[in-house]
């Protein structure tokens, strides 16, 4: 906070220094012209040239304030632009292995093939929900068992603990997770501690989490997760972008 405050001081002291020199000499050419009025001679052409000099100054440092702020505008809307192509590159960077993965996917053959490619875009789903969401999150795709009593973890990209292997029936957090996946659903908990239905170990380094199931149409398949060490740090952007992820993946596994 301190070295953000001192780089914007001597920006901040330039504005100060022109609008009291522009004050200044506006002043001063004010008082200089009543003068000149009454003086004679050497003195009043002094005075008078004087007088123009600081009435041209007054101009002068009005448009190096315009000209400040001009500079500004500009450089905000640079930031702007910049932070707009680098989103683009970000959504680029993430999503084109997903595509890429949902092409190969239809030119399979073989049973065998698909699965292969499904592993593949699996693990590029959960690590684009990484990359566009918070600093330090961790995502998770858990397939739905065979006989819908639990979930179990396929492929995980973040942080470097391992997220939980497996959520089974009979459980509070596993009922609470096979309820959201049967129904198609998702949740948000903005703060674990609170929340009955997430039961994170004492080191699992996260406060916030959000769940969303994954589905071909009716057909539940699994849970798509993503958690993050702050409260906060999962906002409704993050949960649209791993809904929408999560809608390819399903829409990549129906083919298998």
């Amino acid at each position: 906070m301190t070295t953000a405050r001192s780089s914007k001081d001597p920006e901040r002291l330039k504005g100060y220094l022109l609008t009291a020199a522009a004050v200044v000499a506006a002043a001063a050419t004010y008082v200089v012209s009543a003068t000149g009025g009454d003086a004679v001679g050497r003195a009043r052409t002094a005075l008078l040239t004087l007088g123009a000099v600081l009435a041209g100054a007054t101009v002068v440092i009005g448009a190096l304030q315009e000209r400040r702020t001009q500079r500004r505008l500009r450089t905000a809307e640079q930031v702007a632009v910049d932070a707009e192509a680098e989103l683009m590159l970000t959504l680029n960077g993430a999503l084109a292995p997903i595509t890429n993965y949902l092409g190969d996917m239809a030119d399979q053959r073989t049973a065998d093939g698909r699965a292969t490619v499904a592993g593949q875009l699996s693990q590029a789903v959960v690590d684009a929900v990484v990359r566009l969401t918070a600093d330090g999150s961790r995502s998770a795709f858990y397939r739905l068992d065979d006989d819908w009593q639990g979930l179990t973890r396929e492929v995980w990209g973040g942080r470097s603990m391992q997220p939980r292997g497996s959520f089974v029936a009979g459980t509070p957090d596993g009922d609470a997770v096979l309820d959201v996946v049967r129904a198609g659903d998702y949740v948000v908990v903005d703060d674990v501690r609170s929340s009955p239905m997430v039961a994170p170990s004492p080191a699992a380094g996260y406060l916030t989490v959000v769940a969303v199931a994954v589905t071909a149409g009716s057909l539940p398949l699994g849970l798509l997760t993503v958690d993050a060490p702050r409260v906060g740090d999962l906002g409704p952007i993050h949960v649209e972008l791993t809904r929408v992820l999560a809608n390819l993946l399903g829409a990549g596994l129906a083919q298998v």
